[in-house]
């Protein structure tokens, strides 16, 4: 295959994925905590599933009546479509009302499974009067089929209702259509109707379809209980995620405010920031690593006056949204943080260089600190433009004394590569510098 072919199989794939998710999905966006909401989104869902349904049984009945003689089941047919639309539509009016209408969401639910029952006992009684002997039992399935989608609601109470509802039906069923035997002349005699009924192997028949409609509503009932149980059980546990997460974006907020409140930028400490910045890069080509490293190295060197943590979770509309923002904040202020302690790392060197307090023990601490290569090139580019800068400590240095400091008391701190290939190159950093 192609490329272009595998990629217009992966976009079809796609608009298949997107189609179904927006019909027959849970979507994205819809809080799990929210009754209301997630009743709106099943009643979206069974809307479509009962629209896709009545598509079905019509073309089953176009295809039944084929042949037919009598016409009945293309009367069926024909009026299966304006039924599918005017049931869709009163379902429609109700479920647009929106998630915080519940009372409009509660009848759509009802309607729906009741539509759907009812829907399968006329379909049933249909072909089992029929005259096509291979169709008669087809219709029962229907009914299981209509438990199964009002146990997609996940609603107890409702399924309990329905259920009480579908055993009453059934059995007027069983004794009215699946066995007329009330119309017999038999039913007359009650007692002698009694006395051959319960011998009899339509007693037997009936006995093993009202177990198994009543074992299968059980175990109906059972899952939706299961659900229920397991989805409270995540509705609590999501609401104390969201109540640690809450606290612990309060908590980190003020942490940032603190660790990330700096003063107001000079222009000239922001100068030597941007000649920091392209200092780094350039050291970082001159060691020969990648464009997009050198890019980021660049990017990074000025990160923390170029960004500022937001935790500001109201103004996004659902959960998704939110945790991925919070996620995004943490990750920039772990990085805004690491960048700052960098910086207060080259201020410490060099004021322990002036104040004569570098020990051993000092040295072996700043050397454990971000000691990767790419904190290793901005740190010695930091050191040298916060030495050839006016510090409250310290007047500005020239070039070649800068030089001498690094020779004598900075090289301990840096792998010997990255230092020689600064000393190397110095001419060109000095130009760097003098030109900003």
């Amino acid at each position: 295959m192609s490329f272009s072919g595998l990629k217009n199989k992966i976009k079809s794939k796609l608009r298949t994925n997107t189609f179904f998710n927006t019909h027959f999905g849970f979507e994205s966006g819809i809080d799990i905590t929210n009754d209301n909401q997630v009743l709106y989104r099943k009643n979206v869902v069974i809307k479509n599933i009962i629209f896709v349904s009545n598509l079905i049984l019509t073309l089953i009945f176009a295809l039944i009546s084929i042949g037919d003689e009598t016409k009945s089941n293309w009367l069926i047919t024909v009026l299966l479509f304006p039924v599918t639309f005017l049931v869709n539509s009163f379902l429609k009016k109700l479920i647009v009302k929106g998630p915080n209408d519940k009372l409009s969401q509660n009848i759509a639910m009802y309607v729906s499974c009741f539509y759907m029952f009812l829907l399968s006992i006329v379909i049933y009684i249909k072909l089992k009067v029929g005259d096509q002997d291979y169709l008669k039992e087809c219709g029962y399935i229907l009914i299981y089929y209509s438990l199964a989608i009002c146990a997609f609601y996940q609603d107890k109470k409702m399924l309990k209702n329905v259920c009480y509802c579908v055993v009453v039906l059934v059995t007027i069923l069983h004794f009215t259509i699946t066995y007329p035997m009330l119309f017999d002349d038999t039913a007359k005699d009650i007692f002698a109707f009694i006395n051959t009924f319960f011998t009899s192997s339509v007693f037997k028949d009936i006995l093993i379809r009202t177990i198994l409609l009543i074992l299968f509503m059980l175990v109906l009932y059972i899952n939706v209980t299961m659900v229920n149980y397991m989805q409270d059980e995540r509705k609590k546990e999501l609401s104390k995620r969201r109540k640690v997460q809450e606290d612990f974006t309060n908590v980190v907020t003020k942490i940032f405010e603190v660790s990330l409140d700096t003063h107001e930028l000079s222009e000239e400490e922001k100068n030597n920031i941007e000649v920091l910045a392209i200092m780094a890069k350039k050291l970082a080509s001159l060691m020969g690593l990648q464009p997009e490293v050198c890019d980021r190295i660049y990017n990074y060197t000025k990160v923390h006056i170029e960004n500022r943590v937001d935790f500001n979770s109201n103004q996004y509309d659902n959960e998704e949204e939110r945790f991925e923002a919070l996620s995004k904040q943490t990750e920039l202020g772990s990085t805004l943080i690491s960048r700052l302690q960098l910086q207060r790392k080259a201020e410490d060197i060099i004021r322990a260089t002036f104040e004569e307090s570098a020990d051993d023990n000092f040295v072996s601490k700043m050397r454990d600190i971000q000691s990767n290569m790419e904190s290793q090139i901005i740190l010695i580019c930091d050191i040298y433009v916060s030495m050839r800068s006016v510090k409250s400590y310290k007047k500005a240095y020239p070039h070649k004394l800068t030089m001498n400091y690094l020779e004598n008391h900075f090289k301990i701190y840096f792998d010997p590569v990255i230092f020689d290939r600064f000393v190397r190159f110095s001419n060109d950093f000095e130009e760097i510098y003098n030109e900003m």
